[in-house]
């Protein structure tokens, strides 16, 4: 029998309903944030958006079909998404956690590289996990000020923060 890897998140009420951000190309190489910051101070501009778009959130990047990079190895998309977050750094409370989101969002804020195997098969090595516990501590911190700012159910961060906690540990514990 399989084991659920993050049973918290499959129990989450946002699972089956996702909005999917596309993030284009000459944004990324113009670093103009404020298309896809617009985008998403509308998820977050009041109390009972920030309750619909919990955990439902996940993004693309548009135009680079043609690059056999992933984006997480493709400096100015890094550079693009580090100003995004120092702007709007509530990653955690919107981003999916049954998928890949919330680790896209690491991988893109936090050095490392992909390990290609024999089998095909891709995976990232973060360079330095003192960095990750930083970012999430950064990103866990932004999330705090969203709940406060809208008086957003202690309940809620509780269940949000033990969601990215069991998909942090799971996967990257071994095996």
């Amino acid at each position: 029998m399989n084991r659920i890897r993050y049973p918290l998140a499959h129990l989450s009420p946002a699972k089956d309903q996702l909005l999917g951000i596309e993030i284009m190309r000459e944004s990324v190489v113009t670093r103009d944030i404020q298309p896809l910051l617009q985008k998403l101070t509308w998820l977050s501009s009041s109390r009972e958006a920030c309750l619909h778009w919990e955990g439902k959130l996940t993004f693309f990047f548009q135009g680079w079909d043609d690059d056999p990079r992933e984006t997480a190895e493709i400096a100015d998309i890094r550079a693009y998404f580090q100003a995004v977050t120092a702007q709007w750094p509530y990653w955690l409370h919107f981003s999916e956690k049954v998928g890949d989101t919330v680790f896209h969002v690491l991988r893109l804020l936090c050095e490392g590289l992909y390990v290609r195997r024999e089998s095909g098969m891709v995976t990232w090595a973060f360079d330095d996990m003192n960095e990750v516990t930083v970012q999430l501590l950064k990103l866990f911190s932004g999330q705090n000020a969203l709940y406060d700012r809208f008086d957003l159910p202690e309940s809620l961060n509780e269940r949000v923060s033990q969601e990215v906690a069991e998909l942090v540990g799971n996967s990257l514990e071994p095996g």
